[in-house]
């Protein structure tokens, strides 16, 4: 990403953000912002191979290391990173680079967070697209990881959030802090049903980040800087933890009291949506999609398939960025 400028800003909560944005220049003015939010465990350089492609738009392109990341604050207290709080996080960059109108793309719990940003400040969006995880309907129920891996081992045939019993553990970041080799390996394994076999399965992710099991690596994940970018993010004083605040946040019900605070009135994104959902993704199913569609609460959908696993915006970010261009093309560009 080099052609965009690293800039620091502490927000209204005193936290500082590190983010990415290309040069302000008053001609681009009138086209929406391309704001780029990436989801666990990566940074604002997830996004590298995407803006590459569309620096060739007129649009500017803003790219944070969200709250717990990378050159961003990384605060223990897990409240702080409640979604209407991060929301206004999100909001200060965009004033601090007078962003009128924004086009917010979100991956894994980026794309959670994009969608709560949304509901909280849609004044600020004229679109939202979500890369692999889909709309997740908010709602004010406690969250119980148990029940919802039963509910998810009748539905699909597994337990879909396994892994979320390691990562909201008492020893998660101890674990994941030893053996960040293995850590890579378990997200990036190229394996037939790789996230099937080690996200939905008890117990597995547990076991073999502890074992000493070989598998080979998607090609993406061997590509030079990859790695290295990963594991000096994470060799860092502050350690994996940081990384898992969300899914403390969730598991803790600090978000379900955060979306609480949305009118159940006002949950439709009522902007024009696209949506990219992965067929080798075993843990962000199309399934998840089907309650925000049956209740209308995405009247201006496009949903794509992209042929690879989880991690899209590394393993397909040629096609996600041609997708993600012509969105912007048909939709928002200004003649």
């Amino acid at each position: 990403m080099d052609f965009l400028q690293q800039k620091v800003l502490t927000t209204r909560r005193s936290l500082k953000y590190t983010y990415y944005v290309s040069p302000y220049d008053e001609s681009t003015t009138q086209h929406p912002v391309l704001f780029f939010i990436h989801g666990f465990p990566d940074s604002a350089h997830l996004w590298s191979g995407v803006v590459a492609t569309l620096r060739s738009l007129p649009n500017r392109i803003i790219v944070p290391d969200c709250l717990g990341y990378a050159g961003t604050d990384k605060p223990s207290d897990t409240k702080l990173y409640a979604y209407k709080d991060q929301a206004d996080d999100l909001e200060d960059i965009l004033k601090a680079e007078k962003a009128e109108s924004s086009i917010i793309i979100g991956h894994d719990w980026g794309s959670a967070l994009a969608q709560r940003a949304y509901l909280h400040k849609r004044e600020l969006f004229v679109g939202v697209a979500l890369v692999n995880t889909p709309y997740l309907v908010p709602s004010d129920a406690p969250f119980d990881l148990a029940a919802v891996n039963e509910i998810t081992e009748k539905a699909l045939g597994y337990p879909q959030f396994s892994y979320w019993e390691l990562f909201t553990a008492p020893d998660a970041a101890e674990i994941i802090d030893a053996n960040l080799e293995r850590m890579w390996l378990a997200l990036h394994g190229d394996v037939d049903d790789w996230m099937k076999k080690l996200f939905c399965v008890p117990n597995a992710f547990r076991h073999f980040l502890l074992g000493s099991e070989e598998v080979p690596l998607k090609p993406y994940a061997s590509q030079l800087g990859r790695k290295e970018e990963f594991m000096k993010q994470f060799k860092s004083e502050e350690g994996f933890a940081p990384a898992l605040q969300m899914y403390k946040a969730t598991a803790s019900n600090i978000q379900s009291e955060s979306d609480s605070t949305i009118s159940k009135g006002n949950l439709a994104i009522e902007v024009p949506t696209l949506l990219f959902l992965c067929s080798k993704d075993a843990v962000c199913v199309p399934e998840m999609m089907a309650p925000a569609r049956d209740m209308g609460l995405v009247p201006d959908l496009k949903e794509v398939v992209l042929d690879c696993a989880h991690w899209s915006p590394m393993e397909a970010a040629d096609e996600l960025a041609a997708h993600i261009k012509e969105f912007v093309i048909d939709r928002f560009l200004i003649e």
